[in-house]
This record gives structure tokens, C-alpha cells and sequence, in this order.
């Protein structure tokens, strides 16, 4: 028997929006029995109510302004699903908050700048914030790091949040595609935006790792203090010495503590082909996290998409209507951890250079390696047939970032050396 009513605002009618509306119209008896109440739509707001969708909105109450749904007195839960770190989506946030709704939202540019002041306004109150859709669509990574890991001390994250930039690399690799020609792919089958830089530079990958380190770590999410590189650079050459020498590159997110310092890290890696991340591909997202009791955990599905976020948003609808009265535990929070800087690193390196073809070029090239202390685990030097210019590949052992940094100022200053040479860090699985 359901207790009594959960009323829910929600603001945003685009692709997830009418995506949650849907599952909740299709499976709403299933809904009601798993959360105890029985969960109406109060009343829903966007931009434009004529604008067509393929749902029939009319037997919604409609709010012209959507800051007043965070205010009225017959709704428990605001679900914001409009996108954006500030503006409407922070107002909302906030008013939800301070008129004591629980909020809900999948919008993790809002989390990954506000979500650590939301959670330290809710301190002491009976309200709670929910994002699960901000995080690796489907997957419910943040349930599983805030509840189903809380025993652990998490040793470390490494993850596929993006699953444009995973679908292009694995493009490039399985068909032997230009970056360009694999973007198009995946912007003509939806996977991409007309515009991607988001995704490509790897912006949208570091709001995603910050949020999950903020719960892991209780860091304050600091995307200017983080490592964020994107794949924009990655070429079919790279993919394919990267295959010969057995890796695939992936765009990869790294989250580590190390003593009083945080190693936040989104760039493209070379991944061993023998490791589960190298298999990774598609638009699929992965996360693996390391547990000190728990061990390396494994959590692999669709990362974005209008039924996959969805399935999250109505997933926290759910939560927030059985945790209604709640008591918050944010023990999470930790102000006194700082960001390591990339720097610092310390781990194998791919280098390629793109030189004349003359006598002595590896010689110099290794002389100034040698000078910074930098060893090589292994050397391809490939010679372009018809070309005057050959690619020198070398795989270093474990060494300093700024000793590679600074020896490749020096080899990029070879009057030899063609272009900028392109580094690519590698990541022991």
C-alpha cells in the first residue's frame, strides 16, 4: 500500500526530458510499488511549450517560469534536466534547496562546478541532491561510490567517461580512419554534437572525473587544477605503432589519492591490449574502481543517451521519494587535499617524431634522452618509401614528466625534427 504522494516538477523537455517523462508514464506501477508513494507530475516547464515532441504534454500543468516550480508548496522533488553550470540550472538548485526540495538533475557541468557547496548547503537538513545521470548514463556509478562501496577506501578510479571520443578511437583503430573521417561517423549516427569540442578536448570528461572524485575523495571539484587533454591530436600513424608495439589509445580519466595529494588526470593513454579497458569499445563507458577491501570493481554500459539517462534521472526520482526524510551524511566532504600537478607524474611515455631523412638523427635524438636520465624500452624507426621524412617511435621506461617535457623542447629544437613531436602517456593496467 503506498504511504502517500511524491510530487515532482520537472524542468527541461528535451531529449532526456521527455525520455524520463516517457519511462515514467510506461512504467509508472512498477515505479510507485518500488518507492512505496505513488510519484505524480506535478507540473513540468521549458522554453518553448508548442515546440513538437513526440509525447502529449497537455495533461501536465505547465509553469511558464520554471524558478517557480522550486517554490511552490505542492511539490517534493525539482528535476532539472535543461543542462548549463550556471544561470537557471544553479537558481533552481539553490531555491530547490532552500525551499527544501530534493533536487534531481543530470547536469554534470552544474555538480562538477556547485555540486560541493549544494552538498555542504544541505548539511542539517532532510533533503538531498541526487546526479546519478550526470555520471556514465546507465551505469550507477555514483550510487554504487556514495552506498554500495562506503567500506572502502577508494585506492584509485580509472575510467571511459566519453563515449564520442571512445567511439571515434575505436573507429580509427578497428577501420584505420583519419580523426575527421570518424568524427563525421559518429556525429551522422548521433553519437557527437554538429558542435563536439566539448567532448573531443575532454572538457566533458573532466566535469564527470572531478564528481566522482569529489565523492570518492571528498575533493572540491577544480577543473583549472586538473590535467585535461583531448584526442583532436591522435592520428592513424599514432594508432597504428601504437597496435604494433600492443596498446590501444583511449581517452582516459584517472582519479588517485596519494597521501595528501589528489592525481586528477583526463588525457589519451596507451592502453596494453591485454587489458579489460583496451576492450572497451564503441560508445560504451567504463569505470574500474579500486577498493582496499572491495578490489578492483568493473562497471561497463551506456554512457549517454536519451532512454539510458533516463533510466538514472527516474532511478533517482525513486530514491529521493523513499528517502524523503532522510538525515544527510556528508562525512565525504574534505577541504584539505590539494591537486598534484601533471608534472609530477611519474610513468612510461610514447614519443613519435616525424624527422629528416638523414644519417644520425636517432643519434641525437637518444644523446639528449640519455642526458635526462631517460631510458627506452623500445625504438622503431620507420621509413616513409618515396618520402623525405621517417617516423621515429620510442617507448620509455618509467620516468619524470619533466624530464620528458624538457627533452623534447630540446629534440623539438633539432633542426631534423620535422613537428612538434607528439607525446602520449602510457597507463600500466
Amino acid at each position: 500500500m503506498l504511504d502517500n504522494n511524491f510530487s515532482i516538477g520537472i524542468i527541461g523537455l528535451g531529449t532526456v526530458g521527455t525520455a524520463t517523462i516517457k519511462l515514467l508514464e510506461k512504467e509508472i506501477d512498477s515505479i510507485n510499488s518500488k518507492s512505496g508513494k505513488k510519484i505524480i507530475i506535478k507540473a513540468i516547464s521549458s522554453k518553448n511549450f508548442s515546440k513538437k515532441r513526440d509525447i502529449d504534454l497537455t495533461k501536465y500543468e505547465w509553469e511558464d517560469n520554471p524558478e517557480k516550480l522550486s517554490i511552490r508548496d505542492d511539490i517534493d522533488a525539482v528535476v532539472e534536466l535543461i543542462g548549463g553550470s550556471d544561470g537557471i540550472a544553479k537558481n533552481l538548485a539553490y531555491s530547490a534547496i532552500k525551499n527544501e526540495k530534493h533536487f534531481i538533475t543530470a547536469n554534470k557541468a552544474l555538480i562538477a562546478k556547485h555540486g560541493y557547496d549544494l552538498h555542504k548547503s544541505i548539511l542539517g537538513t532532510n533533503i538531498s541532491i541526487y546526479y546519478e545521470a550526470a555520471v556514465a548514463g546507465a551505469i550507477p556509478i555514483i550510487n554504487s561510490i556514495k552506498n554500495g562501496l562506503i567500506s572502502n577506501n577508494i585506492l584509485g578510479i580509472e575510467a571511459i567517461l566519453n563515449g564520442t571520443c571512445n567511439y571515434i578511437m575505436s573507429d580509427m583503430t578497428n577501420n584505420e580512419t583519419s580523426f575527421k573521417e570518424s568524427l563525421k561517423k559518429a556525429q551522422e549516427l548521433g553519437f557527437a554534437e554538429a558542435d563536439p569540442s566539448f567532448d573531443i578536448e575532454g572538457i566533458d570528461s573532466g566535469h564527470k572525473l572531478v564528481i566522482l572524485g569529489m565523492l570518492a575523495y571528498g575533493a572540491k571539484p577544480d577543473l583549472a587544477k586538473i590535467y585535461i587533454e583531448g584526442i583532436t591530436s591522435i592520428t592513424p600513424e599514432d594508432i597504428k605503432y601504437a597496435t604494433r608495439l600492443g596498446f590501444v589509445i583511449k581517452l582516459f580519466c584517472i582519479a588517485k589519492q596519494e597521501k595528501n595529494k589528489l592525481d586528477f588526470r583526463v588525457h589519451p593513454s596507451l592502453i596494453p591490449l591485454n587489458a579489460l579497458p583496451a576492450s572497451i569499445n564503441g560508445a560504451l563507458n567504463a569505470v574500474f574502481i579500486d577498493g582496499n577491501y572491495s578490489n578492483k570493481i568493473t562497471f561497463i554500459g551506456e554512457g549517454a543517451g536519451a532512454d539510458p539517462t533516463a533510466s538514472s534521472v527516474v532511478s533517482d526520482i525513486i530514491n529521493a521519494a523513499r528517502n524523503h526524510k532522510l538525515k544527510n551524511n556528508l562525512s565525504f566532504l574534505n577541504q584539505k587535499l590539494e591537486y598534484k600537478d601533471i608534472i609530477d607524474r611519474i610513468g612510461r611515455y610514447y614519443i613519435r617524431f616525424v624527422v629528416q631523412d638523414v644519417a644520425g638523427v636517432l643519434a641525437n635524438i637518444t644523446t639528449i634522452l640519455n642526458k635526462k636520465n631517460i631510458s627506452l624500452d623500445s625504438v622503431v624507426q620507420d621509413r616513409n618509401k618515396g618520402e623525405d621524412f621517417n617516423n621515429i617511435i620510442v617507448l620509455t621506461h618509467e620516468t619524470n614528466e619533466l624530464d620528458i617535457i624538457n627533452a623534447i623542447i630540446g629534440i623539438g629544437n633539432l633542426d631534423t625534427v620535422l613537428i612538434k613531436p607528439q607525446l602520449i602517456r602510457v597507463e600500466n593496467i
